[in-house]
């Protein structure tokens, strides 16, 4: 008899959260539908289900109940990404991969693999360790009718292998309603009648289950029959986005090489367009004569089908880099995601802040001057002023909070990485005030603001005054009291 394998992912939205936020480990945590207070709880952890939360419950009602809790939304278009690269992991050890409406659940066709990993056992334990090893929480079945595996891999973890369809049918008759993506009225109704598991659910007379229970019973009745199992429906394989043309005879002019990758990056998009999908990198591989291989990596701030902006970054990125010989051929591979249509704003109704012009300027810095040139400070909790903040990568602009309000008049403090020793006053005044260069002078000094800590590791003990010079320079400065010492730790604008 032929069998069906199945892939199960419990609670996949949840393990899409967790390893976003992995700090949220051992805490509460729900995944809801809306970060409003009316979003309603989808996905528990098993911590959280001990504290009287359900499915379906407002995240209002939520918190009350469990102060602690953590929410957040995972997006269908997130998941949806997530699926895809399961899939096409899946695809390595089976060319027949299909993914189902449950969410994080798949079927796979095993038939022709046994002898090649020595049984069905070993190929089912491959795919369970190769999505452990990536942190997936898994369960893999082998049996012999698509939804009674999937039924069995959701109260069994691990690799089961079933020996025959009663034992399949055994097992996943004894599976709870709970485990299925039913409607909360209709599992009530259903408990109310003492109907917990799925044996008891298919016992039900199917002709009277959609006037009595609805559509969403009846077609889970009519998926358990024997004679209405459908074939794997495959899900086709992602060819890689690829285009390479021979440069003849071999240049290394940048012009002439920017006006072959134009026409060649214009069949890329249109591949890439027809599959519905965009660009979210690019890597230009250049095929020298008599010298190395040269490759470069081009990343739009989002993923994009503007032919003219790819191709600017492009330009950037060469202009930038010297080649050792001249161009025999050309490759570029595009990293494609699924495209998502961006909402159409109302007249009237536009952002005051174009920010698809703020991504162009960041892509077009980050082209030319390297990944690493377009930062963000990350604030960080620290009692010393230059620690309390980190620079790291940024490859999206956004809109801060304060940037549809109206304008505040604010200082822009430009902290000195390492703050700098000022010359030193006479002995018998140390502390009379900063010396500064002689074409300066201090005329007025706002403070102090007492700065200390670090007892444990090395005693600090600052006292920061704002400086206004004769110039109209604001000065950021501080005393250091142990070292007897003014620094200079930044100016202000």
């Amino acid at each position: 008899m032929k069998r069906v394998s199945c892939v199960l992912l419990p609670m996949l939205p949840l393990q899409i959260l967790l390893r976003e936020k992995p700090q949220w480990a051992g805490a509460p945590i729900a995944v809801v539908d809306d970060e409003g207070p009316n979003g309603r709880i989808t996905h528990l952890h098993a911590i959280t289900k001990k504290s009287r939360l359900r499915i379906g419950m407002r995240q209002t009602v939520a918190r009350d109940l469990l102060p602690n809790l953590h929410t957040a939304v995972v997006s269908p278009e997130k998941a949806s990404d997530v699926s895809r690269e399961l899939i096409s992991s899946l695809q390595t050890f089976s060319p027949r991969v299909e993914a189902i409406d449950h969410a994080g659940a798949f079927h796979i066709d095993p038939e022709g693999l046994r002898r090649l990993y020595g049984g069905y056992r070993n190929w089912a334990t491959s795919i369970h360790r190769y999505l452990r090893a990536r942190h997936w929480r898994n369960s893999v079945t082998v049996g012999f009718h698509r939804h009674r595996a999937l039924a069995v891999a959701m109260t069994h973890g691990g690799v089961t292998i079933l020996q025959n369809p009663g034992e399949e049918r055994e097992h996943s008759n004894k599976t709870p309603l709970s485990k299925f993506d039913l409607p909360g009225e209709l599992y009530e109704n259903l408990g109310a009648l003492g109907i917990e598991t799925l044996g008891d659910f298919l016992l039900l007379p199917p002709g009277e289950l959609h006037s009595r229970f609805g559509a969403k019973a009846s077609a889970l009745h009519d998926s358990f029959a024997e004679d209405m199992q459908l074939p794997i429906q495959p899900h086709a394989f992602d060819e890689p986005s690829r285009i390479s043309f021979q440069v003849d005879p071999p240049d290394e002019d940048q012009n002439r090489l920017l006006f072959a990758v134009k026409g060649a990056l214009h069949s890329l998009l249109h591949q890439v367009r027809a599959r519905g999908e965009a660009i979210q990198s690019l890597r230009l591989s250049l095929h020298l004569e008599r010298a190395p291989l040269h490759q470069e990596h081009i990343e739009p701030a989002s993923p994009s089908l503007d032919l003219m902006l790819l191709l600017e970054l492009i330009r950037l990125r060469l202009n930038e880099v010297s080649l050792q010989g001249a161009v025999e051929e050309v490759e570029l591979l595009a990293n494609t995601v699924r495209a998502h249509a961006e909402q159409v704003a109302l007249p009237g109704h536009q952002p005051p802040r174009d920010m698809s012009a703020a991504h162009r300027a960041l892509d077009r810095i980050r082209a030319a001057y390297g990944e690493h040139s377009v930062t963000k400070a990350r604030v960080l909790e620290a009692h010393l002023p230059e620690a309390s903040f980190r620079f790291e990568p940024i490859h999206h602009a956004r809109l801060g909070e304060r940037a549809l309000a109206a304008p505040v008049s604010s200082m822009i403090r430009r902290v000195y990485s390492r703050p700098r020793p000022l010359p030193p006053r006479k002995p018998k005044e140390p502390e009379a005030g900063p010396s500064l260069a002689k074409n300066h002078a201090i005329e007025h000094m706002y403070g102090p603001y007492r700065v200390s800590g670090g007892w444990w590791k090395r005693l600090v003990e600052r006292d920061y005054y704002y400086a206004e010079t004769d110039h109209g320079d604001l000065l950021w400065l501080f005393y250091d009291r142990p070292r007897k010492r003014w620094f200079l730790h930044g100016v202000l604008d």
